[in-house]
């Protein structure tokens, strides 16, 4: 009798440990994802958001959904605009974004990033937009197509717009910009979870 009660105290006790740890690998954890925007903001004042498009084949007809993440300072560089709208590259401006395509009817699933963006120039036509011109690259299938005449355009601090010059990437995003969200600096849009994405999308993030 004594043996099995040892062995059950021991069942016991082993049981208490095991959920102890992993309550608090899940309180780190949920510590973690709280943070994750916070810190980043802190850093580099930087904007986030989601990407939530449907982009038309080459006929014009919507084919494709459009999905990611977008990350970019563009916003907390506007001291260094000048009247012009001239921006000089030394001020630091970036804009990265990874996206995940597929077709309406569910096949033909890629992914591409855009990076290695360029300020030309900025504009505000009025009081609820700001558009950023410059140039970025794009990964393609066949490889990274370079300085690819880009527009990037804020509404109302609620939503994005992203152009691609079309004729650069084969008109791989159809005739439409790419469009998206603005989360705001306290975190009331959800961002994107990353996952076990590619390192690819970990090299943009880290940026």
């Amino acid at each position: 009798m004594n043996r099995i009660s040892g062995l059950y105290a021991i069942a016991i006790a082993t049981l208490t440990a095991a959920v102890v740890i992993t309550g608090a690998l899940l309180v780190s954890y949920e510590e973690n994802q709280v943070m994750a925007y916070s810190r980043a903001f802190e850093k580099g004042n930087y904007t986030f958001g989601t990407i939530s498009s449907i982009q038309n084949d080459e006929s014009g007809n919507p084919a494709w959904v459009v999905s990611g993440h977008w990350k970019a300072n563009l916003l907390s560089n506007q001291s260094n605009v000048s009247s012009q709208g001239n921006i000089s590259s030394s001020s630091g401006p970036t804009f990265n974004a990874y996206v995940e395509m597929i077709m309406l009817n569910g096949t033909a699933a890629h992914t591409h990033t855009i990076t290695n963006f360029v300020l030309a120039n900025t504009s505000m036509p009025n009081n609820m937009t700001r558009i950023f011109n410059g140039t970025s690259t794009a990964s393609m299938r066949e490889g990274p197509v370079t300085n690819i005449p880009t527009g990037i355009s804020i509404m109302g601090d609620k939503v994005i717009s992203i152009w691609l010059d079309p004729s650069k990437i084969n008109n791989h995003f159809g005739n439409t910009p790419i469009y998206g969200t603005v989360m705001n600096e306290h975190g009331d849009r959800q961002g994107y979870s990353k996952g076990n994405n590619t390192q690819m999308e970990s090299n943009i993030w880290a940026k």
